[in-house]
C-alpha cells in the first residue's frame, strides 16, 4: 500500500486504536506508519482492478 500524503510504500499499516474521531471503536481505517494519514482500506472490487492493470 502507498501513502496518498507521504508516498511512502508499505505492507504493514498501523494497527494502533483509532482514537481520531470517537465516534467507533474499530473503523478499520489504516494508518501510515511514516506519517500517521489514515487510509480507508480498499474494497475487493478495487484490488481486483489493480491487480488487472499491474
Amino acid at each position: 500500500m502507498k501513502c496518498p500524503l507521504c508516498g511512502k510504500e508499505f505492507d504493514e499499516p498501523d494497527r494502533s486504536k483509532c482514537s481520531g474521531c470517537g465516534r467507533f471503536s474499530s473503523c478499520n481505517m489504516q494508518r501510515c506508519p511514516a506519517c500517521g494519514y489514515e487510509i480507508a482500506p480498499e474494497t475487493k472490487l478495487e484490488k481486483f482492478i489493480r491487480g488487472i492493470f499491474k
